[in-house]
């Protein structure tokens, strides 16, 4: 009986290791995807964002410790996050039309990273890949984007929208996870933090 009740602690002690690396795995697959597609994206609608003051605050992100990166984690997770895409009409097709370009040049890679199984382990990412495989599927099937009008434009806003809200939730979590783990790696992201429009790549001290 004492053999068994080893074995069977040994086995919990093994699976649960096995999962914290394969999240860990998952974690640094993040930092490909903001590099790959992310970044750009949440540079994207950030700028185009009317409700700019909904995301002020992480402006000053490099200036938080890890309870600051929780308590704005459970915000965005139990809150809307205000989000309308502010473009004239008249620049309403340049607008759709880099963002569907950034879409389909990083599709194939969009799709490998749903394929990957162990992706199921975190739902927030996986729904955050669903809602951009999505927005990109509307943009696709509008052949000529200076027919989008109004109404099209504010149904492709609800769109956006989820996945704004997705993307800035995970980049949070993406910075709480380099802050605690490479600290040297966060650096660059605070300086091309796309909530400051004073942010500079160049290191200035």
């Amino acid at each position: 009986m004492d053999i068994l009740v080893v074995a069977f602690i040994l086995d919990e002690i093994i699976e649960r290791k096995e999962k914290e690396a394969m999240l860990e795995k998952l974690d640094m697959l993040m930092s490909t995807f903001f590099s790959e597609v992310g970044n750009d994206l949440i540079s994207q609608l950030s700028a185009a964002n009317k409700y700019k003051t909904s995301t002020e605050n992480l402006k000053s992100i490099k200036n938080w410790n890890e309870e600051d990166f929780d308590n704005k984690l459970a915000e965005l997770k139990d809150a809307s996050l205000d989000f309308q895409a502010d473009i004239s009409a008249e620049e309403r097709e340049e607008f759709l039309e880099n963002l569907r370009t950034l879409l389909a040049s990083k599709r194939e890679f969009i799709i490998n990273l749903i394929n990957n199984p162990n992706l199921l382990e975190k739902e927030e990412f996986t729904n955050l890949i669903n809602a951009i495989l999505h927005l990109d599927e509307e943009l696709e099937h509008r052949k000529d984007l200076a027919l989008v009008n109004d109404a099209d434009f504010g149904h492709l806003n609800g769109d956006m929208k989820r996945v704004y809200e997705k993307l800035v939730y995970e980049w949070v979590y993406y910075l709480r996870y380099l802050n605690k783990h490479y600290p040297y790696m966060i650096a660059l992201i605070i300086r091309t933090n796309p909530f400051d429009e004073d942010a500079d790549v160049y290191v200035k001290e």
